[in-house]
């Protein structure tokens, strides 16, 4: 895998969210996506919630993976967001609460680089513990980090012979 999520982890890409309400922690994200690309928070705000609207990106098992393509950035920028509330009113697949949310903002110019960064992400959240090992972690970011870089084998890399 060519475009693994977690080498756009940095110290401050880890957050724990204060907000209550669906609204409230996805404008926490944003701000934050506006401090590191210097992009327009109204064009992010936009293109956020225009996704959202198309199909809610709760996709389960207290995750959610909110994703917009943009012009002009450079590198993509991954936030992982844990909710110190659970977000009831997020509209989750699976009508559950979301407590862990990642952010992601990718170049609209390269859908290839883009698409592997959310299957690197997908892939990494889908390994066994590690919703249960961020949420047992969820005042501390910085394991939280440790916990998303750990590597960890899955079953298709085992097949190609590369570690996560």
């Amino acid at each position: 895998m060519k475009n693994r999520f977690t080498k756009f982890l940095e110290k401050d890409s880890v957050m724990i969210l204060e907000g209550t309400t669906k609204r409230e922690v996805l404008e926490e994200l944003i701000s934050m996506a506006t401090i590191k690309t210097s992009l327009d928070v109204e064009v992010l705000r936009e293109l956020t919630w225009k996704r959202e609207k198309m199909m809610t990106t709760g996709v389960g098992h207290s995750l959610a993976l909110p994703h917009i393509r943009v012009d002009g950035i450079g590198t993509p920028v991954v936030l992982c967001g844990v909710c110190k509330n659970p977000i009831e009113d997020y509209g989750s697949q699976d009508n559950e609460p979301v407590q862990i949310i990642i952010y992601l903002v990718g170049s609209s110019s390269n859908q290839e680089a883009y698409l592997e960064l959310l299957g690197s992400i997908s892939r990494k959240l889908r390994t066994p513990g590690i919703i249960e090992d961020i949420l047992e972690n969820i005042t501390r970011p910085s394991q939280i980090l440790r916990v998303l870089k750990r590597r960890v084998k899955t079953d298709e890399e085992n097949d190609e012979g590369e570690d996560e």
